[in-house]
């Protein structure tokens, strides 16, 4: 098979189209602690950005500008004189390399101003990660590089890598190819991985970037750029802790407006645990902030390193999919089952082949063929019958994609089929996406030959179908239209200054934890609508308000010391006359002294009983991104099941929307076994509301609606919990 040769690269100019370009397109570039030591960090860099790769020995291969070696001691390195320091150069210097120790690295910010650096990779490590110590020298560093003009990428970093124009400042074993993967890593050892994996697998990356310890340049700057760079068709992104959050959401915002980007999240299951008083609280965490995000922002969130890679190649070289019917085309039944099995689970649809197309593929495939989607071509089938099967089902109008598998067979010709495929994709009229997987060709020129055209092949079924979903996803995103307003007029109007007056008399009250009377009235206030109710102050009173409201009744109990009432006994169901009511009061004081004694009871809310399907809505403070909004399926069950979706407030109604669709028992919110059907436009309307709500009243720390029940007529709010701030001098 023939592989195109690389076209030379450009001599390289400072376009200064976008800030972060001196890390990018350097007219020459410095490294400072360059060392002939060749287990050191410093020979590492200067000889990839003077060859391309540690085991790169032409200069053709690394960067294209003049490459500096700064030492002290002075001498030869590589076939290079060593500079005993910068101004030994005699000639400006856009970007250096550091790896140096970091006491030396503050004074070395102030000579680089004097030389015209414009931007610093700070490899060394010894800062931030060492402690308070290191922590205040890597603040010394940034304050310096600020008031000079200088970018700074780092400390405690693998560098940076871009690998078109052959710059490699970074101390990675090798390069990867060129691509259109823009990878940015707050882990370097990752990217060295995906590098290897890169080679491995060909497939190509725009730049791999690697952030370390973030003392200027953070992660919202670099998707900005990546967003901005022609090269990048589509943004990796691992992330562990992004240093401004929300910051780090609108860039993430802004990139998937113009281009994919799939991430994954590292530390996910331990990071932000913390004691939380509402369901909400208990349920968010780091993991649910970041998923929020990222699902907020359009991107696509992976759960593996195969996943971030397969997912990102697919969005690099392929358009997004127009809907969710899929085509697999194989020459095994085996693997085209399985292929099918994984749609099913990824949420993808098998296209119904129609008469047309049945009466097409008859037309030009054995007899004996599947006749049915996956479409198995059986085991001899060569390049043309590939093709010819590529052609009908790229036209069929019930086909959004294609998943085309090859296992090699005596029969089978790779090569020639890889080239049948390529001429198809490259053909005007092919219009949707395409993933390959050739089973057992792993690491061979055939990925790299259909990678350079436009066509991602994976090594199996699975990850090729997931990467289908992901180009489905993408597809969703960009067909996302505004959405409808909702006729609001069946709810009453929200008065959040009633709502942000209610909440301050309950803090100067002494309440952090309003009582519920107190947490209804606010969420009444802010527009939401409740079953009719009282509050008593015994047995006798709560007896006579039942009388008025009509059976059955639910007693609940009123204590600004009790968290979860059912916990404690606090609620009693169906009560149907008044001698029940009475001895619901009385069983609840009996059940509240046993479980929790010492708990002051205030008295008791009477409600009309409402049935229906239970649901939950609330919000929780995340300590990084604010407040998280919550829906998903409700009552006393909420934290075992965990159907529940978050987004970051304030929400807008495609938001909340988006919100509802992520409940995975929608069959439940239909109707099911003859409950009543959601209003998911009404629903919607509830959380603008509650957004609405915790936006304009910040000292809402967390607060739970559960259950809100869809009944017949509608949403109906049953209990509430609003936990506030403590009030100043308390």
């Amino acid at each position: 098979m023939i592989i195109e040769a690389i076209p030379a690269r450009p001599e390289p100019t400072m376009s200064d189209a976008h800030p972060l370009d001196p890390f990018f397109t350097p007219r020459s570039v410095a490294v400072i602690g360059a060392s002939s030591r060749t287990s050191s960090v410093g020979y590492a860099v200067f000889r990839n950005l003077l060859f391309g790769s540690i085991a790169g020995t032409r200069r053709e291969d690394g960067f294209p500008g003049p490459v500096h070696a700064v030492n002290p001691k002075g001498g030869e390195l590589l076939g290079q004189p060593v500079h005993r320091d910068l101004a030994s150069i005699g000639a400006p210097c856009d970007l250096i390399v550091v790896a140096i120790p970091p006491a030396f690295i503050p004074d070395l910010i102030d000579e680089s101003a004097r030389h015209g650096v414009r931007a610093a990779i700070l490899i060394t490590a010894g800062f931030s990660e060492m402690g308070a110590e290191g922590h205040a020298l890597q603040e010394e560093v940034a304050r310096r590089a600020r008031a000079q003009g200088i970018r700074l990428v780092g400390p405690n970093c693998l560098g940076i890598l871009r690998p078109a124009s052959g710059l490699n400042a970074s101390f990675a074993a090798a390069a990867p190819p060129a691509g259109g993967i823009g990878l940015l890593s707050q882990s370097g050892a990752l990217i060295t991985g995906i590098i290897s994996l890169a080679r491995q697998e060909q497939f190509g990356l725009s730049a791999a970037i690697s952030l370390g310890d973030k003392a200027d340049v953070a992660d919202q700057e670099m998707l900005d750029f990546l967003a901005a760079d022609d090269r990048t068709k589509a943004i990796a992104l691992y992330v562990e802790a992004a240093r401004s959050p929300r910051a780090f959401f609108e860039a993430l915002r802004a990139a998937a407006a113009k281009k994919p980007v799939v991430a994954i999240k590292g530390g996910a299951t331990a990071a932000g645990a913390r004691a939380a008083t509402s369901h909400t609280g208990s349920l968010a965490g780091s993991a649910s902030a970041y998923a929020a995000a990222f699902a907020q922002a359009g991107v696509i969130q992976a759960q593996t390193v195969e996943e971030l890679i397969s997912w990102s190649r697919a969005l690099a070289l392929q358009p997004p999919a127009a809907g969710d019917r899929i085509a697999i085309i194989t020459n095994a039944g085996g693997p085209g089952v399985l292929a099918a099995d994984a749609a099913f689970r990824a949420g993808l649809r098998l296209a119904e082949l129609s008469p047309a197309t049945h009466a097409a593929l008859d037309a030009v495939l054995p007899s004996v063929w599947s006749r049915q989607n996956p479409v198995d071509i059986i085991g001899d089938a060569g390049p043309e019958r590939y093709a010819a099967a590529l052609d009908i089902l790229g036209a069929a109008p019930e086909v959004d994609g294609v998943v085309l598998i090859m296992t090699v067979q005596a029969m089978t010709d790779p090569g020639a089929t890889a080239e049948a495929i390529a001429r198809a994709h490259a053909n005007p009229a092919w219009t949707m996406p395409i993933v390959c997987s050739f089973i057992g060709l792993i690491g061979t020129d055939l990925g790299r030959y259909l990678d350079e055209r436009g066509v991602p092949e994976l090594d199996t079924p699975e990850p090729a179908v997931r990467a289908m979903a992901a180009l489905v996803a993408r597809g969703r995103f960009e067909r996302r239209t505004r959405t409808a307003p909702w006729d609001a007029s069946a709810l009453p109007a929200p008065d959040l200054e009633r709502a942000a007056r209610l909440v301050a008399e309950a803090q100067r009250a002494g309440q952090r934890n309003l009582d519920l009377a107190r947490a209804r009235d606010v969420l009444a206030a802010a527009g939401l609508r409740y079953n009719e109710s009282g509050t008593a102050e015994d047995g006798d009173e709560a007896a006579a308000l039942a009388e008025r409201l009509g059976y059955p009744v639910v007693v609940k109990l009123i204590s600004p010391d009790v968290l979860h009432k059912s916990d404690v006994g606090g609620v009693v169901l169906g009560v149907i006359d008044s001698d029940g009511v009475r001895e619901a009061c009385d069983r609840i004081r009996a059940s509240v002294a046993r479980h929790q004694p010492g708990a002051v009871i205030t008295g008791f809310t009477v409600e009309q009983q409402v049935s229906g399907t239970e649901i939950i809505v609330g919000t929780s403070r995340d300590g990084d991104f604010g407040t998280l909004l919550m829906v998903g399926m409700g009552g006393v069950f909420v934290e075992v099941y965990k159907d529940v979706t978050f987004r970051l407030a304030p929400i807008v109604r495609e938001d909340a929307q988006a919100m509802i669709e992520g409940i995975v028992a929608q069959p439940l919110l239909d109707g099911a076994r003859g409950r009543p059907r959601l209003d998911r436009g009404e629903l919607a309307e509830v959380l603008m509301r509650i957004s609405d709500l915790v936006t304009a009243v910040p000292s809402i720390e967390e607060l739970d609606v559960n259950p809100l029940v869809i009944t017949e007529r509608g949403l109906v709010a049953i209990d509430a919990r609003v936990i506030a701030t403590a009030a100043s001098g308390q």
